[in-house]
């Protein structure tokens, strides 16, 4: 059942979840906690799983429909981290750094465990995962938050030789995990 959702309901809802956003991030700095964490909460309590469960209109997202169409603001957002990322990453620190990035990359090994366990997990009971859908999760697991990590670095303007390795571990992590 699909439903139609009107440019005004949009518009509010899209309201709605900047100004929680705002006021959020409000509570977020009394707390000392990174403005992200509030965004995430604020994303949570607006999403169809917490206030959007009540379908009330317009207050908070009551379906994933309604979220869905929100995604070209998602897509833009996430080209303009990606971008954020790119610029970061200099030639220069990774001839620098490059070594000491590809160490900690290597020995993160978050992606080759994930991947292992859902490829062995696969072997032991085929019909609970598919070979495929092991390796398409291992990869996900290569990747990092390079949005949350860019906004704590930004948020506490954060730099020095440890900032800068941990900005080219997420760029390598994500080129890793795209391809």
């Amino acid at each position: 059942m699909k439903t139609e959702v009107s440019l005004m309901e949009i518009l509010i809802q899209l309201s709605f979840s900047l100004v929680g956003g705002l006021l959020m991030s409000r509570v977020a700095k009394l707390l000392n906690l990174p403005a992200v964490t509030a965004y995430l909460v604020t994303g949570l309590l607006l999403g169809p799983y917490c206030l959007g469960a009540l379908h009330l209109t317009s207050l908070g997202f009551t379906s994933s429909e309604a979220v869905a169409h929100l995604d070209i603001i998602s897509q833009v957002a996430l080209g303009f981290i990606a971008f954020t990322i790119g610029n970061e990453f200099r030639l220069e620190q990774l001839k620098h750094m490059g070594r000491q990035a590809i160490a900690v990359d290597i020995l993160q090994a978050t992606a080759a465990l994930v991947d292992a366990a859902l490829v062995a997990l696969h072997f032991i009971n085929p019909e609970l995962i598919s070979i495929s859908s092991a390796i398409t999760l291992g990869a996900i697991a290569a990747a990092t938050a390079p949005a949350a990590t860019l906004m704590v670095v930004r948020q506490y303007k954060a730099d020095g030789p440890l900032t800068r390795l941990l900005l080219l571990v997420v760029a390598i992590d994500d080129a890793v995990g795209l391809v």
